[in-house]
């Protein structure tokens, strides 16, 4: 139920202060506000320059979509911006082999969607910039760093850096919430073990015109350095994520625009005629990081910060949406009864509703990532096999279309 956007216990700033106001945050911020929840958002960039709010674009589930849009998120601006994805095609280059499911199949108009990251944080902007329509109400303390936080039994006393001159200010809140990535300082302030896994491979990441339509079409073309996505996007455009061993990712950032086309395309296997008007490129190098727990006193790590995926399958944003929709659910007053949003048990029930999500997602993507990337003598050909074998194995491949949509 919804309350009024009232601290609950006096000597309180807010109830939920969120560390982290990019795409994770921001949509936390949100969803919690309409809930009725006073939220304190901080974030160490000005208005409109979170880093996650960059070029990219970010391929969103349609149960993710879905949840966006009850959020009050999806509006016609950012509708349009986004392109569906109506069909995904899987397979191994220079093997044969090869596994589709389309929209039609799984009686969907759209199996996901793929948006770019700066339509999200416009819609968030926006948002800010009119009054509030829901019960809560979410206040950006921005720029502002958060150096560190004091935990005792009612509340947390978090420290910020505020402000052009960095002002030292103190704010007490009931819980709080680390959003603010792969290397979160809310997460290494509190002590929280995490475990690490280098890939040694690096994404390179752009968007190009395609030779030919891509009629919606999602690829991803598995190759013995890591796989190729190319993904629909709006304008006729493309989105390319080629990630590749580190080697060979230093010479696709050595290589001019004409000379990277062509060699996505050749690995591509110029199944779209080939690619043109490539934006500049970007590269990140590829980890596992997981944090053991996701919660702690009166903390909730989530996002990257709980989580930092490979991008294969692009299951990375999908995963922190069920975070958000999970926390969200669980911190819900009970039949209108007052609510601590860092009560312990309630935080306990947040944990065992994500720790299952958590192992069968990084399995997927951990198992996706070692599979494919083996360079053995006629692995090719059993992986080209075992995609063929899989598209006509209809129980197993509705299952893989239930956890790519994000309902599993």
């Amino acid at each position: 139920m919804s309350r009024a956007c009232e601290v609950s216990q006096a000597g309180f700033d807010t109830d939920v202060m969120i560390v982290g106001g990019g795409m994770v945050g921001g949509v936390l911020a949100r969803a919690l506000a309409v809930d009725g929840w006073c939220v304190e958002v901080v974030e160490p960039r000005p208005a409109g320059q979170s880093a996650s709010f960059d070029r990219r674009l970010t391929a969103v589930a349609d149960a993710g979509w879905q949840y966006l849009d009850t959020l009050g998120l999806v509006d016609a601006s950012m509708a349009a911006a986004a392109e569906r994805i109506r069909e995904v095609r899987v397979f191994d280059r220079g093997h044969f082999g090869l596994t589709r499911i389309t929209a039609r199949s799984a009686g969907v108009e759209a199996l996901g969607y793929v948006m770019p990251n700066r339509a999200l944080g416009d819609r968030l902007e926006a948002l800010q910039q009119q009054p509030p329509e829901e019960p809560g109400q979410v206040t950006y303390r921005r720029p502002a760093r958060y150096t560190h936080h004091d935990t005792d039994a009612d509340g947390v006393t978090v420290t910020l850096l505020e402000g052009p001159d960095e002002e030292r200010v103190t704010r007490r809140a009931r819980l709080v919430v680390a959003a603010d990535g792969a290397e979160s300082a809310v997460r290494e302030q509190a002590d929280m073990t995490v475990r690490r896994r280098e890939y040694e491979q690096v994404a390179t990441v752009a968007t190009a015109m395609p030779g030919r339509a891509h009629d919606g079409v999602a690829f991803e073309c598995f190759t013995t350095g890591g796989p190729l996505a190319v993904l629909p996007a709006a304008d006729g455009r493309v989105s390319l994520v080629w990630v590749a061993r580190r080697g060979e990712a230093e010479r696709l950032g050595e290589l001019d625009d004409a000379a990277f086309a062509g060699a996505v395309d050749e690995a591509f296997g110029h199944r779209l005629g080939g690619f043109s008007a490539v934006s500049p490129r970007a590269q990140y190098p590829l980890s596992l990081v997981t944090a053991d727990e996701p919660v702690d006193d009166r903390l909730v790590v989530l996002g990257n910060a709980a989580h930092a995926l490979h991008p294969v399958a692009g299951q990375g944003f999908n995963l922190c949406l069920r975070d958000i929709r999970d926390l969200a659910r669980v911190l819900r007053a009970d039949r209108g009864a007052a609510v601590d949003p860092g009560d312990p048990e309630r935080l306990a029930r947040y944990r065992s509703l994500r720790m299952a999500d958590y192992r069968r997602t990084i399995g997927l993507t951990d198992g996706l990532v070692r599979g494919f990337s083996l360079d053995l003598p006629g692995l090719g050909h059993l992986r080209g096999g075992t995609l063929s074998l899989f598209d006509g194995l209809l129980p197993l491949k509705n299952r893989l279309v239930r956890a790519t949509r994000g309902i599993a």
